[in-house]
């Protein structure tokens, strides 16, 4: 289906033409640990480039989560492996990441002659590519690469329509969350229309764990303690908790399900005393200024950082900060 794009502001959308059109080779990737946005986003502009007769090859930094196997091309994408590859990149595509630091192993694939296409929508994005197609006003990247299609004239295909619906569903909790735009609305309704089956891919995306994922889930609720005035949620789950790699509900978003919790807060341990951390805020508190302190980023309403130590100091260093933006 030839699809419209709905009004955006993208001054380096030309730019990003040129990139597409002029280049032969290309990797995908995204960041370390990535999400459901990132991987939909790379299967999708790889369907885009392989339109136009190019080759695509997506190389995440991690192994995909499972949960995402039922989008088309899923099984060809290839992880990072432990030894540097024979060819570098002629031309890298990086999708949901805001800065260079966070693209892992991928690091391996680029060399000085490697040109970088950035297609992001994080706030505190750095402008680290070679051209960059960036803003904040999109709900997702994978929002970005329908603009990107529409621009290229791609034809969208059922399988496409349903990629990059699923990174936007998973962006924004199901057209939930602040990120949500007029925009975002209207570009769903155009993948809908192009073939994207909104019930399958929303059963597939929030009714597809695993009993042991929902075990976890129930352990990190039993960790919930409130703080602050009961305005700020902490779940916990350690490295124990954690052991096979368990860690694929976002069960930070379940704390601003108490009605008194502004900010909700998960500590999950990824190695002993390694802590990956995620904020979260109803309303009134920019969490991604709290991620900022710890040298992390992220959105207004959803961001993350890393930090070390034992759960109790690691708790006590994110409430201290929390308690000055309430």
């Amino acid at each position: 289906m030839h699809a419209t794009s709905p009004s955006i502001d993208l001054p380096e959308l030309p730019d990003a033409l040129a990139f597409v059109r002029t280049g032969t080779r290309f990797v995908l990737t995204s960041h370390v640990n990535c999400d459901g946005d990132g991987v939909a986003g790379c299967l999708a502009l790889q369907a885009i480039l392989r339109s136009l007769g190019k080759k695509a090859e997506v190389i995440l930094p991690d192994p995909p989560n499972s949960q995402y196997s039922f989008l088309e091309g899923w099984e060809d994408i290839e992880t990072a492996g432990s030894q540097p590859p024979a060819t570098k990149a002629e031309r890298l595509i990086v999708l949901d990441c805001p800065s260079l630091t966070r693209i892992g192993k991928i690091e391996e694939h680029i060399d000085e002659g490697t040109k970088v296409l950035v297609l992001d929508h994080h706030q505190d994005s750095l402008p680290f590519g070679h051209v960059n197609l960036t803003t904040p006003q999109s709900s997702s990247s994978s929002e970005l690469v329908y603009h990107l299609g529409v621009a290229l004239g791609f034809q969208f295909t059922p399988a496409v329509a349903e990629q990059i619906y699923m990174g936007i569903l998973f962006d924004t909790g199901g057209f939930r969350y602040a990120l949500t735009t007029p925009t975002t609305l209207e570009v769903g309704a155009q993948l809908v229309r192009a073939g994207a089956r909104l019930d399958f891919i929303a059963d597939r995306l929030f009714n597809n764990q695993s009993l042991p994922v929902l075990k976890l889930l129930g352990r990190a609720l039993e960790s919930l303690q409130l703080y602050c005035a009961d305005q700020v949620a902490v779940v916990h789950l350690s490295h124990a908790d954690l052991d096979g790699g368990m860690d694929h509900i976002d069960v930070v978003n379940y704390g601003l399900m108490v009605q008194s919790v502004e900010v909700s807060v998960a500590l999950k341990e990824q190695t002993p005393k390694q802590y990956r951390v995620s904020l979260r805020s109803r309303e009134h508190v920019d969490v991604r200024e709290i991620a900022a302190v710890f040298g992390g980023g992220g959105h207004t309403r959803a961001a993350g950082c890393r930090l070390e130590g034992d759960a109790a100091q690691v708790r006590a260093q994110l409430l201290a900060e929390i308690e000055k933006h309430l």
